[in-house]
């Protein structure tokens, strides 16, 4: 762990604004090796434009986040034919109310890995899910970035990455959420809420 600090610190310190967005975009493309990239932000906005860093590592957080919609994508195809129907009811229901969710996710430090992937599995609106999660991850880095610029130390515990205790129970909790999509019957709950799904 230590040698990837000090790799992640002379990436910043050599690259800047280039090195913050690759260790950025490392970090939310890995769910299994924890990579604490908010704390190379908070610690780059002590010497890099913080509106500048907030922005660049915004839309690295966005684009790695990407991958676990890729795939749920790539889950939906193997359990299309058995569960298609149920996982369309759910589309109906998440995109009354998908934006707001995926922009609170991407503000929060939540494991996005839990909302992204059964979105890529409902085949969710990537156009949406890129603005969102982008207008989230962007706020988010801005805010550690300038309490990197403005040393609150206080706000760099909030969005600091966890360990590996943290690493598995997101993964639970994403395979707990799966179990949730596939076994809840969406289109009976759509037809209560709304009526009958248009086939």
């Amino acid at each position: 762990m230590a040698d990837l600090w000090t790799w992640m610190m002379e990436l910043v310190n050599s690259y800047g604004y280039l090195g913050a967005f690759v260790v950025t975009l490392i970090g939310n493309v890995t769910i299994l090796i924890p990579i604490p990239f908010a704390l190379i932000i908070y610690l780059g906005g002590s010497f890099l434009n913080p509106l500048i860093l907030g922005l660049v590592t915004g839309a690295a957080a966005t684009m790695g986040e990407l991958s676990s919609y890729l795939v749920g994508r790539g889950g939906r195809r193997v359990i299309e034919a058995r569960y298609g129907r149920r996982l369309d009811s759910m589309r109906v229901l998440i995109n009354r109310w998908g934006m707001l969710g995926i922009f609170l996710f991407s503000l929060l430090p939540l494991p996005d890995d839990l909302l992204l992937v059964p979105l890529g599995m409902i085949k969710y609106n990537v156009w949406k899910l890129i603005a969102a999660m982008f207008l989230g991850k962007t706020l988010m880095c801005l805010i550690i970035s300038y309490a990197g610029f403005y040393r609150y130390s206080s706000i760099m515990g909030v969005f600091e990455t966890g360990g590996t205790l943290s690493v598995v129970a997101s993964v639970v909790l994403l395979v707990m959420v799966i179990v949730a999509i596939l076994r809840v019957d969406w289109e009976g709950l759509v037809d209560r809420v709304q009526g009958p799904v248009e086939k």
